[in-house]
């Protein structure tokens, strides 16, 4: 398996989120590789993601890439880990069966409280993600591999999201 390149550590995820990071480790950089891969992935697009992963391992993240970083793909991952870690931090996959974990020094949220955080955390991660695809479109003739037309995508796996994904958005009436 080729080594996975991680746009945010546990630090940075530490400073700038809500998660408390005294969890393993291990845990958080999964929850933290899946929120890249499939939310920043999706926004940036497969070409602007595998450049910026290139220029992230060369060392040599630059320029607009490196504000693009900065500014926007950080607190969008730090966002997104934070929603994905109110689930899979709460939850253990053991050997014979998933249950809860739990701590004596802290009482478990009810449901409506687990789901009014988690769609207060979803909504701050949808903002950060939509400020991030109008960055995008303001300095896409910047940014050579953030395609906005279907025929300069047809290379992609992934194309870039023209607008934040809103299931409900997507829904018709008949």
């Amino acid at each position: 398996m080729a080594e996975k390149v991680y746009f945010l550590n546990v630090e940075d995820w530490e400073q700038y989120g809500f998660t408390n990071t005294n969890i393993d480790v291990k845990k958080l950089r999964v929850i933290s590789y899946r929120a890249q891969f499939t939310h920043i992935r999706s926004v940036l697009g497969t070409t602007l993601y595998d450049k910026i992963v290139t220029e992230i391992t060369a060392g040599t993240l630059t320029g607009i890439y490196q504000t693009l970083m900065d500014d926007y793909v950080v607190d969008t991952l730090v966002a997104w880990c934070d929603y994905k870690a109110t689930f899979h931090t709460t939850n253990q996959i053991m050997n014979k069966t998933t249950g809860k974990n739990s701590d004596e020094h802290i009482n478990a949220n009810d449901l409506d409280d687990n789901n009014a955080l988690r769609n207060t955390l979803r909504a701050d991660a949808k903002q950060f993600e939509s400020d991030m695809i109008g960055w995008l479109q303001d300095n896409r003739n910047n940014i050579p591999e953030y395609c906005n037309t279907p025929e300069d995508q047809s290379h992609q796996t992934i194309h870039p999201s023209q607008t934040v994904n809103d299931y409900f958005g997507n829904i018709g009436v008949i």
